[in-house]
């Protein structure tokens, strides 16, 4: 089974060109860079050394940022580069002569000193998670945006808004109250790094390295390199230009600390762990990214067998122990059960703690995927059986219709042409027989035929109306609103198209019941019938009966409704009452065309 997309410069090429978002902010870095250089090189005074270092710190945490980014979407260290690399970018426009630009670029030209700080505090999950932590960076910041305004905009000269008289003075005082916040927190910063080192179990000391040390080391140098400036030391410059370089090695070795060795593994789990926290993937993203956590790109996920041994890739094939040379699957277990394996190189884990991790990891993502397969398995039973049901509705609706016309059939061509035929002979018996007795019983012969008759011909049409089978809906429709008490209307909207039988017959007798309704509850003096054809072919028909009566009706308190309610549902269409109190009643029913 593949396990995702190979390793090497192609697939990575592939997997950035194909990211928007990566590219998008790729190509903004570029043009920043661009613009900073195009304004930097025309700015008159300006030497190169005095900016090309600063787009080139731009450009470096720019790279590091887009890659931690890319490679661990979910950790936030290379969100954070690229916002220090944007910082790094507006610090270069205060050098230039434009006083707005260089206004903007001289209030955030200590802003990556903070995000510095950040970056430092948040390695390697991101996040500030403690609350001293958040103090220690929130000082930064205020020391870096806050008080740097005063620096900013009071001064001498332009590009300084602000000229007291006493501006040396104010600059002196808000130059010291920033160093002193700003040094204090880089200070703490490093002393709470190094607390933490010492107290750290071997493990995660392991797992951390040397960057633990790089952690505590910067921010002292920072600290150290802004005290010299403040107190202006011959060794300013020579520190100045340490800081620097410090801070420019930041990118490079939290890159590296995220991508590489034991830590690096660490956050592949942390990646690992993310991917399956955020939804249930498939096989191919589970072994995608075990691929990335072991850092074999061949690793891949099987699955335990169903009640025999061994293991099944996604497509069903059989996995031997040992695929091939060098390589073997490690067992997957949850709740102490075999469920799957991890197939993996032998030689790509320096000891069996990281499988076991990922082996736990996965094993969630495993059982989560079988549970959700179960779900889908068992909705897909449940619309079988919701399909066979409809159908079986369907089959005995359509097999009720069928013998409902065939006995009014039956009944039409045979009891009632007997019917007729029994009582023309009695009645032309009363008109000829001679004896009065004979004539009599043969006139009352006929009555009594004349009222079958007409009974016969009621009960044919409970059974399925003459008009219905013979003319169709809408006709037998309307022949139903002239025999109505209540002045009835009956309205179309375009052309009916054609109904199956059941569905036609359904309808019918809903409106009939309907109509009823109005007739003996409603109190209405007015009543109409109104059917909406669908736009196009196929879609569902919508036929309503609105009244103006008193409203208050409530289908749960008849049965003729409720009963047809049934039948419309068997149909695949819907049945609605709405009856509101003093505004009349509207029962809408809607079956499907065709």
């Amino acid at each position: 089974m593949p396990a995702g997309p190979p390793a090497g410069p192609t697939a990575s090429r592939r997997r950035w060109s194909a990211d928007p978002a990566a590219a998008l902010v790729a190509g903004l870095f570029l043009v920043l860079l661009v613009v900073g250089a195009v304004l930097a090189a025309d700015a008159p005074g300006l030497a190169v050394a005095d900016w090309l270092p600063l787009l080139g710190m731009t450009a470096l945490y720019a790279v590091t940022g887009l890659v931690a980014w890319r490679r661990r979407p979910h950790n936030r260290i290379g969100v954070l580069m690229l916002v220090a690399a944007l910082s790094v970018w507006v610090s270069v426009l205060g050098a230039l002569p434009d006083r707005a630009l260089s206004m903007i670029g001289l209030v955030c030209s200590t802003l990556p000193l903070a995000l510095t700080l950040h970056l430092l505090m948040a390695f390697p999950s991101g996040r500030v998670q403690r609350g001293v932590d958040r103090v220690v960076v929130g000082a930064g910041y205020v020391a870096s945006t806050v008080l740097q305004v005063p620096l900013a905009v009071v001064g001498p000269e332009p590009p300084a808004v602000w000229r007291p008289a006493d501006a040396a003075q104010v600059l002196l005082v808000a130059s010291w109250v920033q160093s002193v916040v700003g040094v204090s927190s880089v200070f703490l910063a490093a002393g709470l790094v190094a607390v933490r080192a010492f107290r750290a179990d071997p493990l995660e000391r392991r797992l951390l390295g040397p960057m633990v040390w790089y952690r505590v080391l910067l921010p002292v140098m920072i600290g150290v390199g802004a005290l010299a400036i403040q107190v202006r030391t011959p060794l300013a410059v020579g520190l100045s230009w340490l800081q620097f370089a410090a801070v420019l090695g930041l990118p490079v070795v939290f890159l590296v600390g995220l991508l590489f060795g034991s830590f690096g593994r660490t956050g592949q789990v942390d990646e690992l762990v993310a991917r399956i926290g955020g939804a249930t993937p498939s096989a191919g993203a589970l072994s995608a990214a075990v691929a990335q956590a072991l850092g074999d790109p061949d690793a891949r996920v099987v699955f335990a067998r169903t009640g025999a041994d061994g293991f099944v890739d996604e497509a069903g094939r059989l996995v031997p122990a040992e695929p091939e040379r060098g390589r073997h699957v490690h067992p997957v277990r949850h709740g102490g059960v075999v469920v799957g394996g991890i197939v993996h190189r032998d030689d790509a884990l320096a000891d069996g703690s990281e499988i076991e991790v990922v082996g736990g990891v996965v094993a969630l993502g495993i059982e989560a995927e079988r549970l959700a397969a179960e779900q889908r398995a068992l909705l897909a039973e449940l619309r079988t059986s919701e399909s066979d049901l409809y159908a079986s509705r369907r089959r005995l609706l359509q097999a009720e219709d069928s013998e409902r016309r065939r006995i009014s059939r039956d009944l039409h061509d045979g009891a009632q042409q007997h019917i007729v035929l029994l009582g023309l002979t009695a009645r032309q018996l009363s008109r000829t027989a001679s004896d009065p007795v004979v004539a009599a019983s043969a006139a009352g012969i006929a009555d009594g035929m004349t009222g079958l008759l007409t009974e016969l011909r009621d009960f044919i049409a409970g059974i399925m109306p003459a008009p219905l089978v013979e003319r169709g809906l809408v006709p037998a429709v309307e022949m139903l609103a002239e025999r109505m008490p209540v002045p009835t209307t009956v309205e179309t909207s375009g052309p009916v198209p054609p109904l199956a039988t059941d569905a036609e017959s359904t309808l019918y007798f809903t409106i009939s019941e309907a109509l009823t309704n109005v007739a003996k509850h409603a109190s209405a003096t007015t009543a109409r019938v109104r059917f909406e054809p669908p736009a196009g072919d196929g879609g569902r028909l919508r036929a309503s009966v609105r009244d103006d009566g008193k409203g208050g009706a409530d289908p749960a308190d008849g049965t003729g409704l409720r009963g047809l309610q049934d039948r419309v549902a068997a149909l695949g269409g819907t049945l609605e009452v709405v009856s509101p109190d003093g505004e009349g009643t509207t029962v809408v029913v809607e079956v499907p065309c065709g």
